[in-house]
């Protein structure tokens, strides 16, 4: 019996102990690589072609990354910055995914991982605002209107089409396309789509294991050869529309390029709205520490799980663990709500200015 209890307490220090490590959490985790960075040009003779490659991806690569953590309003600001620094001095370390020597032609696709810490120092001496957390995983529901003809799953969507066929890791957010499959028609239909049914959203979101589901909903009138395109978006489970909206006219010939136009356009701005909205929240957030008392490992998870999934919560870290007992920083970004969410799981809070006593009510 003592054996036993001594196995069970070493097994709770050795969880703690990697808890310790461990423990630092920030509501979205820092995105520092660039992927499928295609370079092609004419075989140069003499000429360390690869060399050559990776400096042109080092260039293109920190370009898309400053383009993803900053917002629009300042693009001139990160322009003017590039022609003065050394792309090479910011990057890590990469990879050369393929690579091809044919036709007296070099063409390689390159993936670039780069120093954040670095970047952001230089950001921060610039006065460039930025948000460097990559954005959650977003399903995305591409809903089509084509002459008052509504169709999701149905082929052809051509919409639904251009988002398979997009550039994977093009953007700060990781959109994740729908399967199409029998189980996705049997959860969700266009017209569930169009109405924003809750349960009918909810379900294809667990399906997917993703908390943020987008409706893009483009609506294409075509007249006399014409075609008119109006993008509007929404979130599928808190129904609030998404401040996005796009209008464009094509003739019929440029229908296939006007879509995927609208869809970088849409990526672009999704990847703004992203970077903008945490950068209102981090400016308001209130930052604390909390002390957290728990009677068994279980609990301690059961709080430590509870913080950590909340929308309210930015960042959180841990600089002291016992068996009873822990300390953390805790970045809030409402304070009222994530006090109501801890409340409404049966935990009791006692605040003194910005220190946090925490512990389930039993």
């Amino acid at each position: 019996m003592k054996i036993s209890r001594k196995i069970a307490f070493l097994y709770v220090l050795i969880q703690l102990y990697f808890f310790n490590i461990l423990q630092t959490y920030s509501n979205d985790t820092v995105k520092s690589t660039v992927k499928g960075i295609f370079i092609e040009f004419e075989l140069e003779k003499e000429q360390n072609n690869r060399k050559n490659a990776l400096q042109k991806s080092y260039l293109i690569g920190l370009e898309r990354y400053l383009d993803w953590i900053t917002i629009s309003s300042q693009k001139t600001n990160v322009k003017n910055l590039l022609t003065n620094i050394e792309p090479s001095s910011f990057v890590t370390s990469y990879s050369i995914e393929s690579e091809s020597f044919l036709a007296e032609r070099y063409s390689a696709l390159i993936t670039v991982n780069f120093d954040i810490k670095k970047i952001e120092s230089l950001l921060n001496e610039k006065g460039i605002k930025y948000f460097a957390g990559k954005g959650p995983e977003t399903l995305v529901l591409p809903l089509m209107s084509y002459n008052n003809q509504l169709t999701l799953w149905d082929d052809p969507n051509p919409w639904f089409q251009s988002w398979v066929e997009r550039p994977i890791d093009g953007n700060l957010t990781n959109f994740i396309i729908p399967e199409g499959d029998l189980e996705d028609l049997i959860i969700i239909n266009a017209e569930d789509v169009r109405n924003l049914i809750f349960n009918k959203i909810k379900n294809i979101s667990n399906k997917y294991n993703v908390k943020k589901v987008i409706v893009p909903f483009l609506k294409i009138d075509e007249d006399n050869g014409k075609i008119s395109y109006l993008l509007r978006c929404f979130d599928g489970l808190s129904k609030e529309i998404i401040n996005i909206e796009i209008s464009k006219e094509s003739d019929i010939e440029n229908f296939s390029i006007l879509l995927f136009d609208i869809l970088n356009s849409f990526t672009i701005s999704y990847d703004d709205y992203w970077v903008l909205d945490n950068l209102k929240k981090m400016e308001s957030q209130v930052s604390i520490e909390a002390q957290i008392i728990y009677k068994n490992f279980q609990e301690w998870n059961f709080i430590k799980d509870l913080i950590t999934s909340s929308n309210n919560v930015n960042f959180f870290s841990i600089f002291s663990l016992s068996t009873r007992e822990s300390y953390a920083k805790i970045k809030i970004i409402n304070e009222n709500k994530f006090l109501t969410e801890l409340e409404n799981n049966n935990l009791i809070i006692k605040r003194d200015k910005n220190v946090w006593n925490i512990k389930k009510f039993n």
